[in-house]
Parts: C-alpha cells; structure tokens; sequence
C-alpha cells in the first residue's frame, strides 16, 4: 500500500470534516475558545486511529506482511505510525492543557461568557478522564524511551510490551469521551470497530501470543568463529519447520532471561534433505558480543519465522538462465542474504550467462575472514564478485553500480541504512525507477 501514513491521516479528517465539523460551525460562534473543544475531540480522534493501526501491524500477520512487502517495511511503518500517534496525543494534551494555564497566569484573554453549567457527576467518566491523562504521559515516556537507542535492547523490549496496555487506557479514555453525537455516525462506527481491532493484539502482545504460532524449537549443531567479531551458527529446526526463501530472517530466542528473541537473517538456502539453516551474527551490541559465552553446540534455541519479502522476488525463477539480471550491493554483515541466494542459484542448473553482479564492501579482507570461499560459491552461482575494500580503494560509488545495470536490471542493497537510502537516491536519478531499488529495512527500533 502507497503512502499509508496518509491515508491514516486523512480518513478521520474527511470523516471528521464531513460529520462533524458542520455541527461545530453551527453551534460556535466565531473565536479560537469556541474551537478548543473541537480540536481535542479531533487530535484524541486521529491519536486513537494511529495507535489501534500500530497495534494491528504489531501482530506480524502474514497477510499484512505481504500487503507491505515484508515484516522490516511493516515495522517501520509500525514505529512511524508509534511516533506519530505519540505526537498526536502530546498535541492533544497541549490543546487542552495551555491555553487553559496560560488563560490562569493571565498570558491570553480567557472565554468570555459565563460558563455552562456542569452536569451530574459520573464516575466512568471521571475514571476515563484520569486514566487518559496518565496514559497519555505514559505513552510519551515510552516513546521518548523507545527511541534512544542507548538503552539496551532487553530493557527496550519490555518497555515496548508496555504499549499494549496504555493501548488499552486509551481505547476506554477515547471512547467514554466521544460524543454522542458521533455514534450516530459513520465515523464513530469505524472509531469503534477500530479500536476493538487493536484490542485483541494488545491482549496478545501483553500474553507474550504475538507470533507464536511461528514459532519453532531447533537445537544448535556447530558454532564457528571468526575474525570480525562474528559468530556463526548452524542449527537444525524441528521437522515441522516450513523451510524459507533465500534473503528472509528470522527471529531467535536463545533463553538468556531478560534478552527475548532478536531478528537475524539467515545466512543459508534451505536444503529439506539437510534440514539445517546457518545463521552469520557480528557483535554489534552487549548481546551479540556475549553470545559466544553465553550458548554451546547441542543446545536447544526457538526460532521464529521465516519473515521478509528481501527474497529477490518470487516471480524469479530458480531456472539462472531465464533470470533477469539483477544487482546486489552488500556491506559487511549484509552479505547475508546474498549468501544464502548463492547457494540457492549454485544447487540450480548450470547458468547460461551470470545472473547478477555482487559488489561485497567491507573495510579489509583476510585469508579465512567470513564469509569462506566467496569466489568459489560466486562462481558455481554464476554471480559476477566485486570486492571492495574500503580502507584502500575508497567507498563504493553509484557510478560504479550504475555501470553494471542492464535493462530492467533490480538492486537488491543490504548494509548500512543510510548508505542504501543515498545510493538508491543516486541511481533513482540516473534512471533506475524507484519499485527496481529493493533494501532490506532492518531496523526493529
């Protein structure tokens, strides 16, 4: 789906415009006091709609997974769609908040008019009130936690879970305080159904049920390590394991208490007969460094998965000599899923020509550094190998990925986020067109 955020944006608002805002203009007379009220209705409305859709693309729902091309897009979309619902409820809450204090220390002239009168108190109202201001200063907190990449991971993941139940206070908050007038109306109708969808995730998410279903026991058969701080793992899933397409992930939980399970592309082809997949972990945080202390060969881990739509298109045919030519770009730890295409294309049949140029960027390169006889898994793939060290050549240009593009030629990028973005920028320019650039966005925070 094209442009999601804003669609999400501008559904309540016409909905709102539309059923709302003629009610609004009849009844108030002119003055920014008289639109306080409308407006906090209309930023609790729309902070209510993002946080039931995040709630829903948390489940990892296999159709939502190919309706957006993948469980990394998806979560993206999740954590904008977190940033945004955060925004919205501190606009909501300023709405209310300042003019009212500002109108107090006498900063801005207050409503004129005497003040309606107050009706009898209801309790669930008053419970939905104080339980929305909390939630609301909760929710900010969580999002300004989430997003400092500082704090550990572990520490990340619980306060992430804590979503579902803010989710929760701020369904019952926004639907004790919609007016009444608005369930006569399509949009309260849909304010409701959607929130009830987000419901069931948060319940699941708070039960630890998100994507268990997908869940599978393997046990570790070898560990291998080599330079660069990398570990290598070879495991083998149980039988009911679904097997996976070369350039998906998966998510593995190793049983260190606290840690849960972390995303790691697998770094292999599936192979039934040999039942094993491999899975190329650098230490790039407090986690991946301890692993190797921390696991042992015969040792009984969960995966999860397999994810992703990084799968250089299933449309393609296994068959080299009838495939498109298509581009891989890959930096450092993001040969992995190349590696594991390689040994896809390498067990086919014999190539008629090379199917792809593989450029491979890494800062040095040594006799037994990972990933082990490239070239030759290259040339039995029929893949044409780049090797880039950057320390002595110099960083990888576009012009240089561009010279090898053909017509109707895909990039497949996996490295840093920053570098892919730039590149397809650059190529995007040259010509390429925009649904040609395929980066995994591997980024769960």
């Amino acid at each position: 789906m094209k442009r999601p955020l804003l669609y999400l944006a501008l559904i309540p608002l016409a909905l709102w415009g539309i059923f709302a805002l003629p009610d609004v203009l009849a009844a108030n007379p002119p003055g920014p006091w008289a639109w306080r009220k409308p407006l906090i209705i209309l930023s609790g409305l729309l902070a209510l709609w993002w946080m039931s859709a995040g709630m829903l693309l948390a489940t990892r729902a296999p159709w939502l997974e190919q309706r957006f091309g993948g469980l990394d897009k998806l979560y993206r979309l999740h954590k904008n769609i977190g940033i945004g619902a955060g925004i919205l409820v501190f606009t909501h809450w300023m709405i209310e908040w300042l003019p009212k204090n500002l109108s107090k220390a006498g900063l801005i002239t207050g409503p004129r008019g005497p003040r309606g009168p107050r009706g009898e108190p209801d309790m669930w109202i008053d419970l939905a009130k104080d339980v929305g201001e909390w939630a609301g200063y909760i929710l900010l907190a969580l999002v300004v936690i989430a997003l400092v990449k500082r704090i550990p991971y572990r520490y990340f993941r619980w306060v992430h879970k804590a979503f579902g139940a803010v989710f929760l206070a701020g369904a019952f908050h926004g639907l004790m305080l919609m007016p009444t007038t608005f369930w006569q109306s399509p949009l309260g109708w849909l304010t409701a159904a959607l929130a009830a969808a987000g419901v069931v995730p948060a319940l699941l998410s708070l039960t630890n049920r998100i994507g268990r279903k997908r869940q599978h026991r393997a046990d570790i058969v070898s560990l291998s390590q080599h330079d660069g701080k990398l570990l290598e793992i070879i495991c083998r899933p149980e039988k009911n394991w679904p097997g996976h397409q070369a350039g998906q992930f998966l998510f593995a939980n190793f049983g260190s208490r606290g840690e849960g399970a972390h995303p790691f592309t697998i770094a292999s082809a599936w192979n039934a007969q040999d039942g094993t997949l491999t899975l190329a972990i650098k230490a790039l945080g407090d986690f991946t460094a301890q692993l190797p202390d921390l696991i042992e060969a015969g040792q009984t881990i969960t995966l999860e998965g397999p994810y992703g739509a990084f799968d250089f298109s299933a449309k393609i045919p296994v068959d080299r000599g009838n495939a498109p030519h298509q581009v891989w770009v890959a930096g450092g730890i993001g040969i992995t899923p190349f590696l594991a295409r390689l040994e896809q294309l390498a067990a086919a049949p014999a190539p008629t020509k090379a199917t792809a140029d593989l450029f491979y960027c890494t800062p040095n390169a040594a006799a037994g550094d990972f990933p082990e006889h490239l070239e030759t898994l290259c040339d039995a793939a029929g893949v044409r190998l780049h090797r880039r060290q950057t320390d002595k050549t110099g960083p990888l240009t576009p012009q240089e990925v561009a010279a090898t593009l053909q017509p109707n030629s895909t990039v497949w990028f996996c490295g840093p986020a920053a570098w892919g973005k730039a590149l397809g920028q650059a190529l995007q320019s040259s010509g390429l067109s925009r649904a040609a650039f395929h980066q995994e966005a591997f980024e769960f925070r």
